[in-house]
């Protein structure tokens, strides 16, 4: 992960200040998260869990070179679902 640059948008950067999120903290989810692929709307959702219960989605571009996080947001009923379903299976992505 420390290969890849982290890029945000202003959007995304304002999330981040209202939650009191670090880059460090924005990092380690990257590492941690279970990447899922929403055929709705095209983007990677990059879901975590921090702490005891909260769950928290970043929504995310990325290729070879660099994360783009575009939005984060407190997850839904749905995709702390797919977290779950993720992590039993054992995996970390799903397309």
């Amino acid at each position: 992960m420390a290969s890849k640059k982290i890029i945000m948008t202003k959007h995304a950067a304002e999330r981040m200040l209202e939650r009191k999120m670090s880059i460090s903290e924005i990092e380690r989810f990257l590492e941690k998260c279970v990447r899922i692929f929403d055929k709705v709307s095209g983007a990677i959702l990059c879901i975590y869990k921090q702490g005891s219960g909260k769950y928290y989605t970043l929504v995310i571009d990325e290729d070879d070179s660099q994360t783009t996080i575009l939005t984060g947001y407190e997850s839904a009923k749905w995709q702390i679902e797919q977290y779950h379903k993720v992590k039993k299976d054992g995996r970390t992505k799903v397309h």
